[in-house]
């Protein structure tokens, strides 16, 4: 018998993950890959137990199939294990095995989706996608005496073999496949809807817009699982509103609002540990362009009222000022954690390693939970979760903290100097509820790429926000993890707009300096210096508050410091969205 290295890569990441148009579109597709890698990796653990290495389970159990998104940590698509075979054919069998159980998993949860449905679709072509959804890689080498070595050069052959596509024929016939419409989510597969009426029960079922077509891992996406798990990015974005009101309140709403359960026009929210029963539904119709768009499309006389049943009590709730229609994608990743598994020399201490990074997982949605979140993907040093906003920053830094505690014992155990030790990057993107959710998971990955910062003089171990205002462009800031003064600066601001001490418009007066000062720019000499400092006291002076009092001389400094060690234009940037994480109404923003 040989001792072999295994890895497994399973995908596309794309199609699963990246292609949603709404939010559930991109829980379940977080999920389906999870179970996918899952039902792999419990494969692998009932011919050869004890050998995963990536994940590390204590027990099957934890590689039973997930009911929902409450369970356990997720499942990793990247999968590693060590095996004793007789030569690499047996290796291959393995392989395919674990891809086969995979593929099981998938069309299993299809068929539920189908199922559940109940609406006939485009038989051919479910059948032609369905069982083509996944794509597995698989690697190995046998393991020597130098176990590092061996870890190098399988995630080489690993990277190569991902990047060798295999390409098989369509199983659709020629005259079908350019016939029917693309799916609406990324445009690659056929739809598998028929032609249904615009007021075919099906589509509201499927939560469809108007001309929006789905492929099978579309259907699937809006009917696996249970649709009250999934909390809406509304009902993140109106949590702080919810909650600022009192039971009696709170109770109105609720009446008003369940009967659009009924009506199919709005969904239950019981999941994430029941946090939200205050208002346990997608709360998107607490808005007034979502409401005012739904009233015309309702048919019948009932439904019509009870929307305007609702209308008037959030009128009478919100007295012109409803809730902040902006909210919160975080995206986390772990610095520099290929050299970090670099260090270890055996097949044990990748397992340590492994075991820490499933316990940082595993606290991963609780974290999220304390601070009002719902975790959408916590795997290994990956982290997806939808926050409201004045507890978005708050969060990171707990999930940081966490990050550091979990990895610490092991980093000690392989004497990695504490310089050395992976660190938690994070991204947050603050968008409105109405930007699509491509957009805004768009604006969190480069929000995570901000943070990880390689093209900065001090890369990684640092959070980023990137603020999209829908009526305007997008404000990026960037503050180090270990710049404690920065991030001090940042809650100040935070806590000084939230306390009514720096007006509103202070950051777009700073941009005004900005732009008539441009001819300026690059000029460091004295007297540039000085007339941005007399122009920055004069805007200081005339500053007022909404009270219409003068600035205090601690948000003065403040102001002042921030010019001076981030430029006009970056200290603007900072103030916006300091502004946004400080919103407790729409009215405070402008916007609705």
């Amino acid at each position: 018998m040989t001792r072999y290295l295994v890895a497994l890569s399973l995908g596309p990441v794309q199609s699963l993950i990246g292609a949603a148009r709404r939010t559930r579109d991109l829980w379940c597709g977080s999920w389906l890959l999870s179970e996918a890698a899952r039902a792999a990796a419990r494969q692998l653990y009932e011919q050869h137990p004890g050998c995963l290495i990536f994940p590390n389970p204590t027990e099957k159990g934890g590689l039973e199939p997930q009911k929902g998104l409450e369970g356990a940590a997720n499942i990793s698509n990247i999968l590693r294990a060590e095996v004793a075979l007789p030569d690499g054919e047996a290796v291959c069998a393995l392989c395919q095995d674990a891809k086969d159980a995979a593929t099981a998993r998938l069309i299993e949860l299809g068929e539920k989706a189908r199922s559940d449905l109940n609406a006939k679709l485009r038989e051919d072509v479910w059948q032609a996608q369905i069982h083509d959804i996944l794509e597995f890689y698989a690697a190995w080498a046998p393991l020597g005496d130098n176990y590092g070595e061996t870890s190098l050069q399988l995630g080489r052959t690993l990277a190569a073999r991902k990047a060798t596509r295999n390409f098989a024929p369509s199983s659709l016939k020629p005259a079908v496949n350019g016939e029917i419409p693309k799916s609406s989510l990324d445009g690659a597969l056929e739809t598998v809807l028929p032609n249904w009426d615009k007021n075919h029960w099906a589509r509201r079922q499927l939560r469809l817009s108007e001309n929006e077509q789905l492929d099978a891992l579309g259907v699937m996406k809006r009917m696996a699982g249970d649709s009250e798990q999934f909390t809406a990015y509304s009902r993140l974005a109106a949590d702080p509103w919810i909650e600022s009101l009192n039971e009696d309140q709170q109770e109105l709403l609720q009446q008003a609002y369940e009967p659009l359960v009924g009506m199919e026009m709005a969904t239950g929210v019981g999941g994430n540990n029941n946090i939200y029963r205050a208002l346990p539904y997608d709360a998107q119709l607490l808005f007034a362009p979502r409401l005012e768009r739904a009233l015309p499309d309702v048919a019948s006389d009932d439904e019509k009222a009870k929307l305007q049943s609702l209308k008037a009590c959030v009128r009478q709730l919100t007295q012109s000022a409803g809730p902040v229609p902006y909210a919160v994608i975080l995206k986390a990743d772990g610095d520099r954690m290929g050299k970090f598994l670099s260090n270890a020399t055996s097949v044990n201490q990748s397992r340590r390693i492994s075991s820490a990074l499933h316990e940082f997982a595993s606290r991963v949605r609780t974290i999220v939970q304390n601070h009002r979140g719902h975790a959408i993907y916590a795997g290994g040093d990956d982290v997806l979760a939808l926050l409201p906003l004045p507890q978005s920053i708050e969060c990171a830094t707990e999930l940081v903290n966490q990050f550091k505690a979990s990895v610490a014992p092991v980093a000690q155990e392989l004497n990695v100097e504490e310089a050395d030790r992976p660190t938690l990057s994070v991204g947050i993107g603050i968008g409105h509820f109405m930007d699509p959710l491509g957009t805004l998971r768009a604006r969190a990955e480069r929000a995570e790429k901000l943070a990880k910062g390689d093209d900065t003089d001090s890369p990684r171990n640092a959070l980023a926000l990137i603020l999209g205002i829908r009526s305007g462009g997008e404000h990026p800031v960037r503050v180090k993890w270990d710049d404690e003064d920065a991030l001090r600066d940042l809650q100040a601001l935070v806590q000084a707009f939230r306390d009514a001490k720096l007006p509103s418009g202070i950051a777009y007066d700073l941009r005004g300096i900005d732009g008539r000062m441009a001819w300026l720019r690059g000029d460091n000499g004295e007297d540039a210096k000085g007339m941005q400092t007399a122009e920055l006291d004069r805007l200081l002076d005339r500053a007022r508050t909404n009270t219409g009092d003068a600035l205090a001389r601690e948000q003065r400094d403040l102001v002042a410091r921030l010019v001076r060690e981030q430029g006009l234009a970056d200290a603007a940037d900072s103030l916006i969205v300091a502004r946004w994480l400080s919103a407790r109404s729409a009215s405070e923003l402008g916007e609705r």
